[in-house]
């Protein structure tokens, strides 16, 4: 019965081994081992069941009568904690039990007659472990659904899409734990850069001259920039190849699934590593049709809200946020402040170095900023060259903080011209919304939107009185507003309809 060599070839897969005999165990473990598989050996239920506790297996084949505890005692307690795990029952007795009632009474999934031979025996491993892959890819393919289901909801919330790049590449490596992965997408026109993901592997995006760059990278692709730094010119040919074709391609040990929606290719998702179970790819197609609707969406939604030289909010949506962020402070008798800031000398910087190069000044006050501010600050281009900043919950020393910050790190920027060298300058004011003193009920429910256009109209107003004392002052500093109190709602419906009076008397529409 026992063979004196080993399979060369491993299955892969581990059998659990329990018996009391120790001659039998040795056989048959041999036997096991010579078609491939790993065996772990038990002399007794209670044995097995405390390496079950610690060990995945694949197969256990169990004797049916053992001291202390038979097999049948054994296959109950192991269904305690283990319902799925594929078991065969072994007997040198085929009359101790009728092998239907046990099967379907103990919910097993063979019994073998230890008489009937070592071919019957590997029979039965056989079935055994095909069964065992098929619960498997099932359990794999459940927690695989239930994992894309579970992070589906943020992937499609809105965000900025280099947190939204960064986001896929996290779940792509929690979805299936590969080592090195990255993302290449097609920008919508304009687009703006991505981020990072778990393990190794890279982002990059298609720019509007076609040529492929990295965006955001893991573990060997942290960092870099041109595919060229991370792939030969036939991975390079895969990965394009991926996103004309718009299927799965593979070079060696690298796997590239297209992301597209209909005829629509937006990129393609870089695996260092080849994933060839269907069960798998099913995962990932499923998932890479998750994000790519959800990266149409954050294109569609950035073209609308963001302006793309700088890299913050347009006016119409920064107006938008500040209406939501009053309201709040309203209502949460919380402080509110605002900067205004206006690029300083940026005529003679168009003038003497051309409007690339005024460009470049824009571009960089817009990194300032978003550099310099909280997440949950609101930064939008209100004008050619001013920029408003709104602070929830800050009070007029915060503010001015903010401010100082700002000028301190826009002083740190330059830019080159011909022959020249301009440095960034700005007058930055402030002002400081006190919170509401008198009790919103005086007011009424709900407080229409018009009472807060009105006071949005009122602040800006002031802010930009501040701003141009700034200017007046001598450029390149703060100067900060007096505090600012609630207005009552008479006084903002006057004020808003004298403002409108004004506009339209003046052909003064904004």
């Amino acid at each position: 019965m026992a063979r004196k060599y080993k399979s060369e070839q491993p299955s892969g897969r581990t059998i659990l081994l329990v018996d009391d005999n120790q001659e039998y165990l040795e056989a048959t473990k041999l036997v096991l081992e010579h078609d491939g598989h790993t065996v772990i050996e038990a002399c007794s239920g209670k044995e097995a069941i405390r390496i079950l506790h610690k060990t995945t297996v694949d197969l256990v084949l169990l004797d049916y009568f053992m001291p202390e505890m038979t097999g049948e005692e054994t296959v109950i307690e192991i269904r305690k904690f283990n319902p799925g795990l594929q078991i065969i029952l072994q007997t040198g007795y085929a009359s101790e039990n009728p092998p239907r009632n046990l099967l379907k009474r103990l919910d097993i999934q063979g019994y073998h007659d230890k008489s009937e031979g070592t071919e019957k025996l590997l029979l039965w491993v056989d079935v055994g472990l095909k069964a065992s892959y098929t619960v498997s890819l099932l359990n794999k393919s459940r927690q695989g659904l239930n994992y894309i289901l579970n992070i589906t909801p943020e992937m499609h919330k809105i965000q900025p899409l280099d947190e939204l790049f960064q986001g896929i590449l996290w779940q792509f490596s929690g979805l299936l734990g590969f080592g090195n992965s990255f993302l290449a997408v097609f920008p919508n026109k304009k687009q703006t850069e991505l981020a990072n993901s778990t393990h190794e592997g890279f982002l990059a995006i298609i720019k509007e001259d076609m040529a492929l760059r990295i965006h955001a990278g893991i573990g060997r692709f942290s960092g870099k920039v041109l595919l060229e730094e991370v792939l030969d010119s036939n991975e390079i040919s895969v990965v394009t190849n991926t996103i004309a074709e718009g299927r799965i391609c593979y070079h060696e040990k690298s796997t590239m699934i297209p992301l597209q929606i209909g005829d629509t290719r937006l990129g393609v998702i870089y695996l260092d590593d080849n994933i060839v179970e269907k069960t798998d790819l099913d995962m990932l197609n499923i998932f890479a049709n998750q994000a790519a609707v959800a990266i149409q969406n954050a294109q569609l939604y950035e073209l609308a809200t963001r302006d793309q030289l700088t890299g913050v909010n347009i006016r119409r949506y920064a107006l938008q946020l500040l209406t939501k962020e009053l309201r709040t402070a309203f209502h949460t008798h919380s402080s509110i402040s605002i900067i205004l800031l206006d690029l300083d000398e940026l005529k003679l910087i168009n003038d003497n170095a051309g409007h690339s190069a005024g460009d470049r000044a824009l571009a960089l006050l817009g990194k300032v900023l978003r550099r310099a501010t909280r997440s949950n600050d609101l930064v939008g281009r209100y004008g050619g060259d001013e920029f408003t900043v709104v602070l929830p919950q800050t009070d007029q020393a915060g503010a001015k903080n903010v401010a100082e910050r700002i000028i301190e790190m826009i002083n740190e920027e330059k830019v080159y011209g011909p022959g020249q060298v301009y440095p960034i300058k700005a007058s930055l004011g402030t002002i400081t919304l006190m919170p509401l003193e008198v009790n919103s009920d005086d007011y009424p429910h709900p407080v229409p939107h018009v009472y807060f256009q009105a006071m949005i109209q009122h602040l800006l107003a002031r802010v930009d009185e501040t701003m141009y004392r700034a200017k007046k002052k001598g450029k390149n500093c703060i100067e900060s507003g007096e505090l600012l109190s609630w207005m009552t709602f008479a006084d903002a419906m006057k004020s808003y309809s004298m403002y409108w009076e004004s506009a339209i008397t003046e052909n003064r529409i904004v």
